[in-house]
């Protein structure tokens, strides 16, 4: 009997142990699962953060080129314009000049 009652008491010895180190086990997991979470989010922030620095600096790229582009093509209208501009006095002066000749007979 007292075989018995040493028997039952490692078994529960035993089983305690066990439960102890599911327990403990479990404990580990989750803290193991808490830190890969954790670095898993640090990873991702930190590759945002390069990612949006690249694509600030792609951004800046374009917009430099677009500002230059639009510089550009102003500096064409100008131009365009002062030409528009020259030709209407020429065709105006001689307009004007045709018109006294007529008016003058000359």
């Amino acid at each position: 009997m007292a075989s018995m009652k040493e028997g039952v008491k490692e078994i529960i010895e035993a089983d305690d142990a066990a439960w102890d180190a599911v327990a403990n086990a479990q404990a580990e997991a989750a803290r193991i699962k808490a830190e890969a979470q954790r670095q898993a989010e640090e990873i991702a922030a930190s590759q945002e953060a390069r990612l949006a620095e690249a694509i600030a600096g792609e951004v800046q790229t374009v917009l430099i080129e677009a500002q230059s582009k639009a510089q550009h093509a102003r500096s064409d209208a100008d131009h365009y314009l002062d030409r528009l501009r020259t030709r209407k006095e020429e065709v105006h002066n001689d307009l004007v000049d045709k018109l006294l000749r007529m008016v003058t007979g000359q």
